[in-house]
């Protein structure tokens, strides 16, 4: 099916994109809760939009034996510095010195990327390169990593919902391309290199937690520098990934 190029961003509701796909609604919602189709959530309802090349995509890849099998399972759990977590879970480490910074984030990633685990680094600029620089002394396959798409490398984006959106998107594009396990390292004070306030970010916390973290075979880990949080800043940080309590806390605390 040719859609013109101007029509390709429209966003159709889910009655639309329902008759566009000769589907129920109920099929789409439960398409989109399990992540294999993606969709915007828009005001104080978060009522479902779609664009119509997702929606396509979707349906030229539901068509193909190879592809439509692809539906995404939950692998049981990641082991990192000894703790057993769950894919699906959300949580939150703090540190307090730039080597500290580097205690889970380096593993994290450089382990995932070894599994050949679909990776996230949302940091800023100077706090990335120091966490790739010492991922490429533990493994070589960095820069090839980056290049075929398993890790996905980003500044942050300082609007809550269009970063949650820029995750759900990857993923599902990762997983049409054959990743079934993803990893998440945030070093968050790229929201405050953007301009975000404690109120913004915590929104996008909360809304992450709700939408993103909790319905994928993800595990998010959001590391706080204590020197740069106030107090209450990092209280809400705690509050806002409830996940961290099944585990020991002290192994979250970084000197």
């Amino acid at each position: 099916m040719k859609i013109p190029p101007e029509q390709e961003s429209e966003l159709l509701n889910i009655k639309e994109a329902a008759a566009m796909l000769k589907v129920s609604e109920a099929s789409l919602r439960r398409w989109t809760n399990s992540g294999q189709l993606p969709c915007m959530r828009l005001g104080a309802k978060r009522e479902r939009r779609f664009r119509r090349d997702d929606l396509i995509s979707f349906l030229e890849n539901r068509e193909s034996p190879s592809v439509s099998s692809q539906a995404v399972s939950r692998p049981a759990e990641l082991l990192l510095e000894g703790i057993a977590i769950e894919y699906g879970r959300h949580i939150c480490t703090l540190y307090e010195n730039d080597l500290g910074r580097l205690k889970w984030s380096v593993p994290f990633l450089s382990d995932g990327l070894r599994d050949g685990d679909a990776c996230f680094l949302i940091a800023a600029d100077a706090v990335r390169d120091e966490i790739l620089g010492h991922i490429e002394e533990a493994w070589e396959g960095v820069a090839q990593a980056i290049d075929s798409g398993q890790l996905i490398l980003s500044p942050g984006i300082p609007d809550g919902e269009a970063m949650c959106r820029f995750v759900e998107r990857n993923i599902f594009l990762m997983s049409r391309a054959g990743r079934r396990k993803f990893r998440l390292l945030g070093d968050m004070t790229w929201c405050l290199r953007l301009g975000m306030t404690n109120d913004e970010l915590f929104a996008y916390e909360r809304r992450f937690n709700h939408e993103i973290g909790h319905r994928f075979p993800l595990v998010s880990v959001c590391q706080y520098d204590v020197r740069e949080f106030s107090g209450p800043a990092v209280l809400n940080a705690l509050k806002c990934h409830e996940d961290t309590f099944n585990y020991p806390l002290s192994r979250f605390l970084s000197s």
